[in-house]
């Protein structure tokens, strides 16, 4: 793998193009203008956070840099390889990202960061892998890039979790791409809960084969502004991609979120589930299309968004998308934004509830339905505590 040149060329591309303005399709409701990526300059510096590992399995990711001695990865059998990005042996880097994308040609041309995970075929790990972003560093620039592969019938569990310090200002910018071999299972989470002013901008780009399966379930809680792009190509017959999420935003928070779902051959499933709660003046942009090939007859695919505004500052964008091109197919999309049911919180308040009980109850209860497909119970349990947390902080 020449990364010299993949660098060169997306710096010719970042050069000519910058980064993306709301006179573009896909960004007209997600504002970046008052991201300056020259202004996060700050030298490196080890992080001061403390690392709580979900796992006997963890790699440890401070400001930026991926750090080995803070990680422990005695566990993991043989067959499985993590390296530095830069010593990565995988000729298919940089195949998958989307090089239209500003700040896909940004990392590509700056990355010194992250990691090659591979998982060779016919390894199955039970205990999940806990990656861990460190992130206290006023002013840093994270330009991380990872590559995750699984052989033919190999299976693992990825738990990547990215964590700031309150009110330090640096810009996360990550690029994942992910090969699911024939058989493989990839059950991949992420919990984003970054500094109250940090940027977090997250590209995934997942490949699958067939009877591949590969879920993806995002939780938002941090950050000033940010996006994820989660774009998955099903490439083999009898596979399955599922990405669930839940964002959860108050105060001025953008969170803006893309999906798309490419079958491009028959009998594959994908499933979407996203939910939001919002209060304040903050704001969710969901846009979620699900292309439908020609091939791709006896296609499966369903996609809903909800969201549930707990002050009429809050606003949703949101923009579920079809297009079909094969004849023999169930899909199904939707989306609904709305308010706490007045008449349920007052039949919780007749049974004795307190209005606060009440409404907790029933924001709890919204945001449940997104754990229900949780499969990974030592994140889900994680996961359930900090959303009760911020569930609590937040009054209708």
């Amino acid at each position: 793998m020449d990364i010299t040149l993949l660098r060169k060329q997306a710096e010719a591309r970042y050069a000519q193009n910058g980064m993306p303005s709301i006179q573009d399709e896909s960004w007209r409701f997600t504002d970046v203008s008052q991201l300056n990526p020259a202004l996060f300059t700050a030298s490196w510096k080890p992080s001061e956070l403390a690392v709580t590992p979900l796992s006997a399995c963890f790699i440890v990711v401070e400001n930026g840099r991926l750090s080995l001695e803070r990680s422990s990865l005695d566990g993991l059998p043989k067959g499985v390889h993590v390296r530095p990005i830069m010593d990565c042996t995988d000729e298919r880097l940089g195949s998958l990202a989307d090089q239209a994308s500003g700040f896909v040609q940004l990392n590509t041309a700056t990355f010194e960061q992250g990691l090659q995970l591979e998982v060779e075929a016919g390894i199955s790990l039970e205990t999940p892998i806990h990656i861990i972003h460190l992130s206290d560093n006023e002013k840093g620039a994270f330009q991380m890039r990872h590559l995750l592969s699984l052989g033919e019938q190999a299976k693992v569990t990825i738990i990547e979790e990215y964590i700031g310090t309150a009110e330090i200002e640096y810009f996360m910018n990550v690029v994942s791409e992910v090969f699911v071999a024939d058989g493989a299972h990839l059950d991949h989470y992420k919990l984003q809960r970054e500094s109250e002013t940090a940027y977090h901008f997250h590209t995934i780009e997942a490949q699958c084969g067939s009877e591949a399966i590969f879920s993806n379930h995002a939780i938002t809680i941090g950050g000033r502004l940010g996006r994820n792009d989660i774009r998955t190509r099903i490439l083999g017959e009898q596979s399955e991609a599922i990405c669930n999420g839940l964002y959860l935003l108050k105060e001025q928070q953008l969170f803006d979120t893309h999906l798309f779902m490419d079958h491009a051959v028959a009998k594959c499933n994908s499933h979407e589930l996203y939910k939001g709660i919002l209060a304040d003046k903050a704001k969710s942009v969901f846009c979620g299309r699900i292309l439908v090939q020609q091939d791709a007859q006896e296609t499966d695919a369903i996609q809903s968004n909800a969201n549930l505004l707990l002050s009429r500052g809050a606003k949703v964008h949101t923009m579920p998308q079809l297009e079909i091109y094969a004849d023999d197919v169930k899909c199904t999309h939707g989306a609904t934004i709305g308010e706490l049911d007045e008449q349920a919180l007052f039949y919780l308040q007749t049974r004795g509830v307190d209005p606060e009980g009440a409404h907790a109850m029933l924001t709890t209860a919204f945001a449940n339905e997104v754990f229900d497909e949780v499969a990974c119970e030592t994140f889900k349990a994680y996961a359930e505590e900090l959303v009760k947390k911020w569930l609590s902080g937040v009054h209708a």
